[in-house]
């Protein structure tokens, strides 16, 4: 399924969002923004100022971005969970957006806790934010 022009824009913003939570955007979100932004169909200049002004610009408001349908959402929040383990660590601000994201795409919590056991390891998540249906699942997936 392709990913809907609109859907595309607020898949990058919400990438640059996501990015920018830890005041830094390093060469490894970097080169996964570019790669991201590339396969959306931007342009590598526009993608290159983009994450140049990420920091700064005030028009990236902390909103989560709602696409028009559940593919581009979990798609988004595949490639939110890399983006944001790149580091080996997935902290709280990260976490709390990915959610929110989730909620707002009506993705549960039993959906972006497989995503995450998924595409991220557990203990690459800040540990001080771990639900007990988190702990639980990583308990239970170790056994399966």
């Amino acid at each position: 399924m392709e990913i809907e022009v609109l859907d595309r824009s607020k898949y990058l913003k919400g990438l640059l969002i996501l990015a920018r939570k830890d005041n830094q955007i390093t060469s490894s979100e970097r080169e996964i923004l570019k790669k991201v932004g590339k396969n959306l169909g931007f342009e590598e200049r526009f993608i290159e100022t983009a994450i140049n002004e990420a920091l700064d610009n005030e028009y990236l408001t902390d909103e989560p971005p709602m696409f028009s349908n559940v593919y581009a959402a979990e798609s988004f929040i595949k490639n939110g969970i890399l983006l944001a383990s790149v580091d080996k660590r997935i902290d709280k601000r990260e976490l709390t957006f990915l959610m929110r994201v989730a909620k707002a795409n009506d993705i549960g919590e039993e959906k972006l806790r497989k995503m995450l056991l998924e595409f991220c390891k557990p203990e690459n998540i800040d540990s001080s934010f771990l639900t007990e249906k988190f702990v639980t699942a990583e308990k239970e997936a170790a056994v399966n």
